[in-house]
Parts: structure tokens; sequence; C-alpha cells
């Protein structure tokens, strides 16, 4: 395979240069086999593998500013993903050998002993750089961000550097030691600024999973405060971010389309769940009071989930009336019976879905049900299901194996429909015993 021109390479260099980094790691998987290291491609995975490079050393640099370089919400500190080419572009011109120090420390053995000091110092050129605005890259940076908020995001880099591996243990379990840490790290904030408590706890907050899990670090730097206290405090807006997301939440189980099935009904679950550890979360960092701006607000949040989760559990038996129909007349099931399978046409699959998302719904709710106060509601929803597919499982069983009472191919649609219904109710074990008896009967029928 002939080699690539040089200015196509060039057109090629620069598309790598300016590619995200999930991008930029698709590609060196996609040329990591034998056929990336011949012919042309060869030179495109040379490429792919010194950029691959020279982005490990400046994301381990930039590291305390590298996740706000991302899109996050409106509110929260956040610059445009050039941001941090634009100002290793810089650094590697006003820097050079300080950058080369950093690639040649930035090795395993090395970071075991923590971040070596030049990485420091890389960052507090960076923030006078910034502020100065005497080179084009630095210069640059102020037309898509604001310089000052970026400058002050780099002279905090050190302090947030030296607190991300402690990060963890602060959000997992706050002691007193670390409570004294977690304050020490916000007083050398503020020596640096007055006012940079704040945007410290914005950059924390950036590098964990749940960015909502940042209270518990605030509330141990002022010492579990009250809610009436923290919510006119310079760090209200991290509880009021949180009480926005909950709000926001209790909309979208309120109103999840089961019509797009499954998935959307596991998203509204995983919002339900969210609620449940973020409000846990709010008690166990504030002092809430019943009548203080906070404490009223989670009161009647706490309301409306458990209000909203239980109006979209208890629309689960009629969908599932809808979607395995009856006749009104049952022999098989004697006096109490609700009915037989109405066999007369296929299963509908709109239905089928609306049925899915439902059951999806209330199957994974189940870890935050008890917590929240709908685990009552849950199991009696869930009882009057596996009472109702029980018996029609029972009855179209009958179907399949005797031919009395429907068309015995549709009876096995509905009852492999039963099946994965009665997986969400109760488990796939279950189903898969439903699945096997059916072939059993299937095979008596024959």
């Amino acid at each position: 395979m002939a080699g690539i021109a040089a200015d196509k390479l060039l057109m090629v260099r620069k598309l790598v240069e300016t590619s995200p980094d999930a991008a930029l790691r698709s590609l060196e998987l996609a040329l990591s086999g034998p056929a990336g290291g011949q012919g042309a491609l060869a030179a495109v995975r040379r490429l792919v593998e010194d950029e691959t490079a020279a982005r490990y050393v400046r994301n381990s640099v930039l590291a305390p500013i590298a996740p706000l370089c991302a899109v996050r919400d409106t509110e929260q500190t956040s610059f445009p993903p050039r941001v941090l080419s634009l100002l290793w572009e810089a650094l590697r011109t006003v820097a050079p050998r300080q950058v080369e120090e950093a690639a040649a420390r930035c090795n395993p053995w090395d970071l075991e002993q923590g971040p070596p000091d030049v990485f420091n110092a890389l960052c507090k050129v960076a923030a006078q750089g910034v502020r100065a605005q005497a080179v084009p890259a630095f210069v640059a940076l102020d037309q898509i961000c604001d310089i000052d908020e970026l400058a002050s995001c780099l002279e905090l880099s050190a302090i947030v550097r030296s607190a991300l591996p402690k990060l963890s243990e602060w959000v997992s379990r706050m002691s007193e030691e670390r409570a004294s840490s977690a304050r020490l790290a916000y007083n050398d904030a503020c020596d640096i600024r007055s006012d940079a408590g704040p945007l410290l706890f914005e950059m924390l907050a950036a590098h964990l999973p749940d960015d909502w899990r940042i209270l518990r670090v605030i509330s141990a730097v002022m010492d579990r405060p009250g809610d009436r206290f923290w919510a006119s405090s310079e760090v209200s807006v991290f509880g009021e971010r949180v009480l926005a997301d909950i709000e926001k939440n209790i909309d979208r189980v309120r109103g999840f389309d089961a019509d797009k099935g499954e998935a959307e009904g596991r998203r509204a679950a995983l919002a339900a769940q969210k609620m449940s550890l973020q409000i846990t979360e709010f008690e166990q960092s504030v002092a809430l009071h019943r009548d203080g701006p906070w404490g009223r607000r989670i009161a009647k949040y706490k309301l409306a989930i458990a209000q909203a989760v239980e109006s979209r559990m208890n629309l689960a038996e009629k969908e599932l009336l809808a979607t395995l129909p009856l006749r009104p007349i049952s022999i098989l099931g004697g006096k109490n019976g609700k009915g037989v399978p109405l066999l007369t046409s296929e299963p509908d699959a709109r239905l089928a879905r609306r049925v899915t998302a439902i059951l999806a719904f209330v199957a994974d709710v189940r870890s935050c049900a008890a917590h929240s106060g709908y685990g009552a509601s849950r199991a009696k929803v869930l009882e009057k299901l596996n009472g109702r597919l029980d018996q029609y499982i029972e009855d179209i069983l009958y179907v399949v194996r005797t031919g009395e009472g429907g068309d015995q191919g549709i009876a096995q649609r509905y009852l492999d429909l039963a099946a994965g219904f009665i997986a969400y109710s109760r488990d796939e074990k279950t189903a898969e015993i439903v699945r096997r008896r059916a072939a059993a009967a299937m095979a008596a029928a024959a």
C-alpha cells in the first residue's frame, strides 16, 4: 500500500489533534490490529499514538481542571473542551523545558510517589499566562471562555490535586480527621482568594461520579449547618442545584412515556433511585427544619415522589389486562375467575411494549421503594400482577396442551409474552420455568 502524501498527512494530523478524546480512543483501537501497522495506515497509527501519549501528559498536568472542560449543566462551572489544547499549546511555547520534564515524569513509577512538582508549576505558569494575555494561545482563550474564572481554577489546581486522592474517602465515609483535612483545603483556597471556597467545591464536584455528593464535603467544612444558614450562604447554589434536580426527576417519573418501552421505564426507575439517594444525602448533610426553606421543600418532594411512583405502578394491572385480554366467562377459573384468555388475534406489540416499560420500572424501584415510602404499595401491585399472571399462564397452558379455547399458535405467542412479563414481576428463573412448561405442553400437543 502506498504511503500518504505529505499534504494529506498534514490534514490527517490536524484531524487527529482536534479529535475528541473518545474519538481518539476509538481510532486507536481500530488501528491496533495487524492491518493498522501496514502501509499508509502505519503513518496514521503513529500520529494517533503520539497524540494519545501527548494527551495523557496534558491531562495529567491539567487534571484539576480537565473535568471542567466538558459539556455540563448550564449553572455549573465549565469551559469548552478546546481550552485544554489551547492551554497546552501555550505551555509548550512559554515553558518547553518544564513540559518536557512533565512528559518524562509522567509514568507509573513516578506517579506512584504522588504528582511531580512540575505539574503544579506548569498550572501556575498557565494561570499567569491566562491573566497576562501575552501569548497568542492564551489570548485565544479570551474568545471562548471567562479567563478570570479559568485563571482562578488554575490557581487552585495545586490544592485540588492534593485533595483528589482523599476525595473518595471524604464522600464515602466522613470522619472528624477527614473533615479536618477538608477544612484545611478550604482554608488554603481562601488564602489564595477570599471568595475561592465555592469554586473549590465546583472543581472537586466535577471529579465525582455523582457531583451532588459534594454536599457531604461542604457539610463537613461548615460543620453540618442548618438549612436557613446554608440556604443564605455563598454555597447555597449546591443545595439549590440538587433540589432543582429532584424536581426535574419527579416530572420525569410522573410523565415517562411507556410507549418507548423498557429503556424508558428503566430510565424513570433510575431517576427514582437517584432522588432517594439525593434526599438521603441532603438529610445527612443539612440540619433540616420543618419550617426551614429547604426542610419544607424536602418534605414536599418526598410526598410528590411517592405519589408519582405509585401512580405509575398503579397503571401496571390495567395495562397488563389490555395486553393479555380475557373473555369474561371463565370455566377454568371457577366462580371467582376473571375470565380466560381471549385468543382471537395476535398480541399487540405496542401494548406489550407499554407493559414492559411499566414492569421494568416496578422491578427497578425495588432498591429504593421501602426507604422512599412506597414499598407497601409496590408489594401490593406485584401481588396483584403475579396473581393475574399465574392464573393466565395456567389457563393458556391448558389451551396449548388441548387446543380447547383458542388457536394454539396464538396461545403460544401469548404464553411467551406472559413469561417475559413474569421475569419482571418475579424473576428470570420463574420465567424460564414457564417457558419449559410451555415447551412441554407443545410437545404433548404435537
